[in-house]
């Protein structure tokens, strides 16, 4: 039984995981009133959809594997996939923690907002001390910096959370009956994220 729900539970998340991946590239939206290199897109969807269904571990592994893989086409050397990891944690913990500990739609979604708020603020962050610095350098002292964090990288990620939030209750509301054969094939309480 033990094999069955570890099959089922790798399975699962290995689905997911790979649209995860195909969404990070595909489709990627530009936001050229924000800055034309940040793209909005919804890899989040899949990972928050794994989240309520297998728990937040499960979440962290998708978004990591995913990163990982993103690496392979990088123009920031692995410095844009480490500020996303940070900015992924900070939207995916706190609602599927939350989630985690009572399972209802209100608890999912105030954990959304505060992981789209809290992914605001490490997006600031990132890209105050990490991003910014390592993609500019020597230019880093012309760079307007603080136009820059709340002119686009706030309503960015304002935005970005709010929809891939919006979008993943869409959708799990259409997939609940999927999800929790899920939850129920993969035996939440003996997954390892326990």
């Amino acid at each position: 039984m033990k094999k069955r729900m570890s099959t089922a539970y790798m399975t699962y998340l290995a689905l997911m995981i790979a649209l995860s991946i195909m969404l990070n590239y595909f489709p990627e939206i530009p936001l050229a009133f924000f800055a034309p290199w940040l793209k909005l897109d919804f890899s989040f969807v899949p990972m928050l959809l794994i989240g309520f269904s297998l728990g937040p571990v499960a979440s962290v592994i998708a978004l990591v594997i995913t990163n990982l893989v993103h690496l392979l086409g990088t123009t920031t050397f692995g410095v844009g996939q480490l500020a996303n990891i940070i900015i992924g944690l900070c939207f995916l913990l706190p609602p599927t923690m939350m989630y985690r500990k009572k399972r209802v739609l209100k608890t999912a979604i105030i954990g959304t907002v505060l992981g789209t708020l809290l992914m605001t603020v490490a997006g600031v962050l990132a890209n105050k001390f990490i991003l910014v610095p390592a993609l500019l350098g020597d230019k880093i002292a012309g760079f307007d910096m603080a136009g820059y964090l709340f002119t686009a990288i706030v309503p960015f990620n304002l935005l970005k959370g709010t929809i891939n939030g919006a979008i993943t209750f869409l959708l799990y509301k259409r997939l609940s009956g999927v999800l929790k054969d899920a939850e129920r094939e993969c035996d939440v309480n003996t997954s390892p994220d326990q």
